[in-house]
């Protein structure tokens, strides 16, 4: 085995626990004076799942407008997803289990969705793609929920790359059950949080 290959895989293996029971502010503070892994853990699974999530959206937002112009908005979506999707998902990686965990969730769906939206919004208001408020409202609550999705599934061993992480594979038949679990639980928590703030 080529040993710088090796090395790489044994650092990702130590740096993908960065936030494992730290308090937040310093997992974060330890993660921005060691920006290799992020690096070292682009996850490439959250790159294509944001692909397919976002894609869609773009299309069917700019197909009136031709082929042209619906194939340059997907593809401008794509590249972004592409790029920041994966340093995204190793953030969460790297964060995930970082207490406490409510303050992880708000930097994880709030914090960081907003930056990547202005750096999106901007890119696609330079390609020209259309009905930009639209496409951006419903990217804005895509990433927000696919954010805490992927942060609940990655607390749950899923989704995860370098030395953590599975096959893509068996990631794919373990996100039915997680997404059908998600889902009960993102109500019960919201009923919870409201019930908790009426009192």
């Amino acid at each position: 085995m080529d040993k710088s290959i090796d090395h790489r895989a044994g650092y990702a293996r130590e740096a993908a626990p960065v936030g494992a029971k730290m308090p937040f502010f310093r997992a974060l503070a330890d993660l921005l004076k060691h920006p290799q892994r992020i690096l070292l853990l682009w996850n490439w699974k959250a790159a294509w799942l944001s692909i397919i999530l976002r894609g869609p959206i773009f299309l069917a937002a700019t197909i009136h407008r031709g082929w042209n112009a619906a194939l340059t908005a997907v593809l401008t979506e794509c590249f972004f997803c592409a790029v920041t999707a994966g340093f995204y998902g190793a953030l969460i990686q790297n964060l995930r289990d970082a207490e406490p965990p409510w303050l992880t969730v708000a930097f994880l769906t709030v914090v960081v969705p907003a930056i990547f939206q202005i750096l999106e919004a901007y890119l696609h208001w330079i390609r020209g793609t259309a009905h930009l408020r639209i496409v951006e409202s419903a990217s804005i609550a895509v990433s927000a929920v696919s954010a805490l999705f992927n942060w609940y599934a990655m607390k749950r061993g899923t989704l995860l790359v370098g030395g953590e992480g599975e096959s893509f594979s068996s990631d794919l038949r373990h996100l039915p059950r997680l997404l059908l679990s998600f889902l009960i639980l993102l109500p019960q928590r919201l009923i919870q949080l409201k019930k908790g703030a009426t009192r």
